[in-house]
């Protein structure tokens, strides 16, 4: 009786695994009849082998097969291919068989001798199951695809609208006007020379555009006072890394977050706002601070004028060990030393002397 199932199965692979010659050619001879790709093992070690060269659509196997087993060739077949299609066939109707078939998940098990048309039927079976499965994953996966898709714009769009913020609120304030951007290519070209994964890189670089964020939630009359600030206000200036973080958390790697909470530790401990000490503080966020120091050093203020360059990098010299990491400080020191940033700061006075 030929099978009625409506699947072509034609264009199809099988590997039959037995170590009866007869039952190896009758299978496959009435498998590429029906133009099915067949290829056979006598051992479970060539089957292995031929499944590590290429792959096939279904495996059909003897259960009793010397030296390892059809069991025992499934179960390893399923630890590094947990969707093959696997059918066991066996003369024996002891149940442990069975039993340890349906635990690994085998597609069939069926019992010698079987009619080959109606192993064709159950192949057929198998591969519409497949089938079926293959195109509801797929169906899943773009709308996976969607939707971290949108996710990846409300994310973009989120960033993009702090960053307009946070130049918002330096503009505001000519003393700190594009301080954000500075900072960004001071930490940008100090990466370059250290020489950091490409990853890590573009989280700290991310981090450096962000790191102000905090400041979002202090007022104007804080950030813009020209006297110094009151213990209450001081108190109020310090939160501002964790409110940034706060507010990128949802949406940015703990590299990323790790730069912007930490940019204000110092390598003594006394920074804020957790008072980490050396190594402690995140690679990322003591590679921030030194750019944000420096920066702010040989710009002009509210509360003083700026140093010169010169004066600034004898000051970051003279925090190695103290505020900043002392195998940073020289690498810094070196990448301002050649002039790489004059046009940033021509318009500030005595930046270029």
């Amino acid at each position: 009786m030929m099978t009625d199932l409506k699947y072509n199965t034609a264009g199809r692979s099988i590997l039959i695994v037995d170590n009866d010659e007869e039952v190896r050619l009758a299978v496959a001879e009435h498998f590429s009849s029906r133009g099915i790709t067949v290829s056979y093992a006598d051992t479970c070690e060539l089957a292995l082998a031929l499944l590590q060269d290429q792959s096939f659509d279904l495996v059909l196997t003897e259960i009793f097969i010397p030296q390892m087993g059809g069991v025992e060739l499934a179960r390893r077949i399923k630890s590094y291919i947990p969707d093959q299609a696997v059918i066991i066939l066996t003369s024996s109707a002891d149940v442990k068989y069975s039993i340890e078939a349906m635990r690994l998940k085998v597609s069939d098990y069926l019992l010698k001798p079987v009619d080959l048309d109606e192993l064709e039927t159950r192949i057929a079976l198998v591969f519409m199951k497949y089938e079926t499965r293959k195109r509801d994953r797929s169906h899943q996966f773009q709308l996976v695809e969607k939707v971290l898709e949108q996710e990846k714009k409300l994310e973009d769009n989120f960033l993009q609208a702090v960053r307009s913020l946070i130049h918002a609120i330096e503009a505001r304030d000519r003393y700190t006007k594009g301080h954000s951007f500075r900072v960004t290519r001071l930490v940008e070209a100090l990466l370059r020379q250290l020489n950091l994964d490409a990853d890590f890189l573009s989280d700290v670089v991310l981090a450096s555009q962000l790191h102000d964020t905090g400041k979002l939630g202090v007022s104007d009359t804080i950030l813009r006072k020209t006297s110094g600030l009151s213990r209450e206000e001081f108190f109020v200036m310090r939160t501002h890394p964790e409110v940034g973080y706060h507010i990128l958390k949802p949406i940015l790697s703990e590299s990323c977050l790790g730069g912007i909470l930490h940019h204000h530790e110092r390598w003594d401990g006394k920074g804020y706002p957790m008072n980490l000490v050396g190594e402690e503080i995140p690679l990322g966020a003591r590679i921030i601070s030194i750019a944000d120091s420096f920066d702010a050093m040989v710009t002009d203020r509210t509360y003083r004028q700026a140093l010169s360059i010169s004066t600034a990098l004898k000051e970051i010299e003279k925090g190695a060990g103290r505020q900043f990491d002392p195998d940073l400080v020289p690498s810094f020191i070196e990448i301002v030393s050649k002039n790489r940033f004059p046009a940033m700061y021509t318009e500030q006075a005595g930046g270029m002397t």
